[in-house]
């Protein structure tokens, strides 16, 4: 099937009720967008379609299992159903809307070991619970681990029954050596697990060794964490760790498991201590301009995951997901809290084009990005984000791009509610400079030459 033109659906609006309101991504074969879910009250959410052709595989078994699951570290699927867009057929699956995932904080830095304390309980609760329902996740990654208003949630899609077939017969750095002959399977899922946690401690995946031999770990990996790691990365699946085991190793990292593992290194490989030092380097010196996301914060006691995921799952009653709608959307003006005035005028930025200061009765709509407390105290100093904003005739953000930044973090976040942004000037360009200290954040609008 012929990839649709996913940026040109934006705007549509799915079964009368899920307005497509921005491409997040997605692949040949599925796209995600931002959406507005929720009634009365309106909130973010996202939305995943996949063509109903033919050649398409029906997603609608998984989705409805993944909906009658229940537990606070697992994303919430909240409605599937069948509709079209641009009279093409397709299947929608609704969830809560991420604030980010654990890839975009690796493409920055890897994690702490602090921090990788806070993920793993919620990670490895949530996953207890799946296998204790007989299911396997079957997609342990970063990217699948996201953040959602402060609390660590796992993906619930591609959710399979144990014993079901693999999805897909190409078998990715996350799966284990037995993926070929054995599909998804829990200790599958200990081994995605395993490799999941060496690539958030060093931005790095294991290097394979065979399917029959352990893979070589790179150099940086905490040392508490080494005796998890190894017990989870063993190629023989028998001998991997189950979760229990997983968690009493967390407790007490000097307990070896009874066969230990000797970790395989190539003859004469040398020890590339001196890059690893560099590297922690980098990510310190990172830290003074990058957020620490909403990831990082403290997601969940671990005493109340352990709890939930021990506790038999509340019954849900299996609701039909496509038959209550929600009410039709609107189009309509959100209502943002107003943002603070600009506390002096912007000197204007070094374009190609002569800058001319706006007057305030230019902006009719502004809005300014919320940043959490511990993004916040990572801030030393000032981080800036320049953002280029072409206006159309009706005074709404056409296209948006950063052409200045110190942060990846903060320039979208900056880029996000630039879009939203609105002016009575009529078309032209604007640069919006989003200035974030640990006092708050300010935003000078700057009207370009035409």
């Amino acid at each position: 099937m012929t990839p649709a033109p996913w940026k040109q659906w934006e705007g549509q609006v799915v079964d009368l009720c899920f307005p497509l309101r921005r491409y997040l991504g997605g692949s040949d074969r599925s796209a995600v967008y931002l959406t507005r879910i929720g009634d009365p009250d309106l909130r973010n959410g996202a939305i995943k379609l996949i063509p109903a052709g033919p050649e398409e595989a029906d997603p609608a078994v998984q989705w409805d299992r993944a909906a009658r699951l229940s537990h606070p570290n697992l994303l919430c699927l909240l409605r599937t159903g069948r509709s079209q867009v641009s009279q093409v057929p397709v299947r929608y699956a609704v969830t809560e809307y991420a604030d980010e995932n654990l890839a975009d904080v690796l493409s920055e830095r890897p994690l702490t070991a602090e921090e990788m304390r806070d993920v793993l309980p919620p990670l490895l609760s949530a996953l207890a619970y799946l296998h204790g329902e007989g299911l396997v996740h079957g997609r342990v990654k970063p990217a699948n681990i996201m953040a959602v208003n402060d609390e660590l949630k796992l993906s619930v899609d591609g959710i399979t029954l144990v014993g079901e077939p693999a999805t897909t017969s190409a078998p990715g750095k996350y799966d284990p050596p037995e993926f070929r002959d054995r599909g998804c399977s829990p200790v599958g899922d200990v081994w995605s697990f395993g490799v999941t946690v060496v690539e958030a401690l060093t931005q790095q995946a294991p290097a394979a060794n065979g399917p029959k031999r352990d893979p070589t770990l790179p150099d940086g990996i905490p040392s508490e964490f080494l005796p998890m790691v190894r017990a989870c990365l063993r190629a023989d699946p028998r001998r991997r760790a189950t979760i229990d085991e997983i968690r009493r190793l967390l407790e007490r990292p000097e307990s070896i498991p009874a066969q230990p593992l000797v970790e395989p290194r190539p003859t004469g490989a040398p020890r590339k201590w001196m890059n690893f030092v560099l590297a922690g380097a980098a990510a310190v010196a990172l830290a003074g301009v990058l957020a620490g996301p909403r990831l990082l914060r403290r997601p969940v006691a671990s005493a109340e995951a352990d709890r939930a995921a021990a506790a038999p799952a509340p019954t849900r009653a299996p609701a039909p997901l496509e038959t209550a709608k929600p009410t039709p959307f609107v189009p309509a003006k959100e209502e943002v809290p107003a943002a603070k005035p600009p506390a002096a005028p912007a000197p204007a930025p070094v374009e190609t084009k002569p800058a001319i200061q706006s007057p305030s009765a230019d902006v009719t709509h502004q809005v300014v990005p919320e940043v959490s407390d511990t993004a916040r105290k990572w801030i030393h100093g000032k981080v800036r984000i320049d953002v280029l904003a072409t206006v159309d005739v009706d005074g709404h953000v056409a296209d948006a791009k950063v052409v200045s930044q110190s942060s990846r973090y903060f320039a979208k976040l900056a880029l996000d509610t630039a879009r939203q942004w609105e002016f009575s000037a009529g078309p032209g360009e604007w640069t919006l400079r989003f200035e974030f200290t640990t006092a708050g954040t300010t935003v000078r609008p700057t009207r370009m030459g035409r």
